[in-house]
């Protein structure tokens, strides 16, 4: 479980989100510590794991979320953010992916059963402040609406925060 500063910044984070997306159906928050008792196979199979359920993601409306979601997750300093679906998915998310996130990281997490294609940058898999954490799950977000729906909305989609929610400023 993150320190008490890692779950403020990471509560921030969700609410920057929710804030963005207001109004937008075809894509949706989830807070993870709300799915913990969630009574899908996908959320079974994390608790038999004992995974953590600290993290935000963004879910799309024409797709389980289990399936496909751009996950937010705490990491040391910041936040790591980055395209997560199921091997289920992998024949049809792999050849796109990368569009929706340019020059990332791909890794297997088998906790979560899932390929995570993270945002990188010079020194590896890149750490995201508060704010970038949320226009950088927008932006990825957006693209994969692309790839998933004939009528996304990118511009609509993805628009600077303003991510001062519960008296949490984003850094």
């Amino acid at each position: 479980m993150p320190d008490s500063a890692a779950a403020d910044g990471l509560l921030a984070v969700h609410d920057g989100l929710r804030t963005a997306l207001a109004g937008r159906p075809e894509i949706h928050v989830a807070w993870g510590p709300e799915l913990a008792e969630d009574t899908s196979p996908a959320a079974a199979a994390l608790r038999a794991v004992e995974a953590s359920w600290e993290w935000s993601a963004l879910g799309f409306a024409s797709r389980s979320f289990w399936d496909l979601h751009v996950g937010i997750l705490p990491v040391e300093s910041g936040f790591s953010v980055g395209l997560h679906w199921t091997r289920a998915l992998d024949h049809e998310v792999r050849p796109w992916a990368p569009i929706a996130v340019p020059g990332g990281t791909l890794r297997f997490a088998a906790v979560a059963g899932e390929y995570q294609l993270l945002t990188a940058d010079s020194t590896g898999v890149a750490t995201h402040s508060i704010r970038s954490a949320v226009d950088v799950a927008l932006a990825v977000a957006t693209r994969v609406l692309s790839k998933i729906t004939d009528d996304a909305h990118p511009a609509e989609v993805f628009a600077p925060t303003d991510c001062t929610t519960r008296e949490k400023t984003c850094g």
